[in-house]
Parts: C-alpha cells; structure tokens; sequence
C-alpha cells in the first residue's frame, strides 16, 4: 500500500481542512530526455523515489528552502527557476500533516553526490514518461506534466 494521498495544485480536500500543511519545495532538473530523481526510505523503511527538496524552515522562502536541502541532500548548489507545478503529499508518520509542494526548474552545478546522513540512498536519472515502480504517484504525475510540454 502507498504511504500517499495525491491531491493535486497545492489543494486539500474538505474533510482534511484538520490537517497540518508544511509548505516544501522539490527541483525538477532535467535534461531534454531525462529527469534526476532520489531514493528515499518511507517510515516503515520501504524505498521510493521522489524529486529532490524538502521542507522550508520558518521564514525561509520556497527557494531558499530549495537550495538548503539540496546542499544538504545532493551536496551541490542549484539556479532555481519557474515554479512548473504543486502535489501534496500526505505523511502517515507525520499525523494530521500533509506537505504542499511547489515544483521548481532547477539546474544544478554540480554531478549530484546524494548524501545518506540526510536520507538519500541513491539517485537516478530517468525518463520522465518511465519512472521507477516506487516513485511517488504525485511524482509521476509531475513528471508527465512536463513531459508532455
């Protein structure tokens, strides 16, 4: 069973207006064929993969947060561009939250080099229309939508 729930454009649906909504942002970097993507490990320890990024701390802005976690999470800088989308993601080990994130073009500076002390188990890179079995439906969704422009 998939630890998600996709709601797409940021929203949150009625019977949810309870929940914790944590504003995060993720980087879409692509080439013409291929997009990177990382692999990260639910609670329960299953892996999946999902785009690069993570929450935005306290008065942070969306980019700042960007380029915070992918210092942290791939060791490299980004140029962060247009925002391209939003999913929500759902937490089960987080009660009551779900992350709203906006998706940004990005393009980093360097080869990513994941680090595993903040979650990242590996990275790929990807055609968009052929993700992995276990990358995020919201993940897949937003990968679709850019392929198709």
């Amino acid at each position: 069973m998939q630890n998600t729930s996709a709601t797409h454009q940021g929203s949150v649906s009625p019977g949810e207006a309870h929940l914790r909504v944590r504003d995060g942002a993720k980087a879409l970097v692509s080439t013409e064929q291929r997009a990177l993507l990382v692999k990260e490990r639910h609670a329960d320890g299953t892996p999946f993969w999902t785009l690069p990024g993570g929450g935005v701390d306290g008065e942070e802005s969306a980019v700042d947060g960007l380029q915070r976690e992918l210092e942290e999470e791939l060791r490299t800088t980004a140029q962060v561009r247009d925002p391209v989308t939003t999913f929500v993601y759902k937490h089960r080990s987080r009660p009551n939250t779900v992350s709203r994130y906006t998706v940004f073009e990005c393009s980093l500076s360097s080869e990513p080099r994941p680090n595993p002390r903040e979650g990242i188990l590996g990275h790929r890179w990807v055609q968009p229309s052929n993700p992995p079995p276990t990358t995020l439906p919201q993940v897949q969704i937003a990968l679709e939508r850019v392929a198709d422009d």
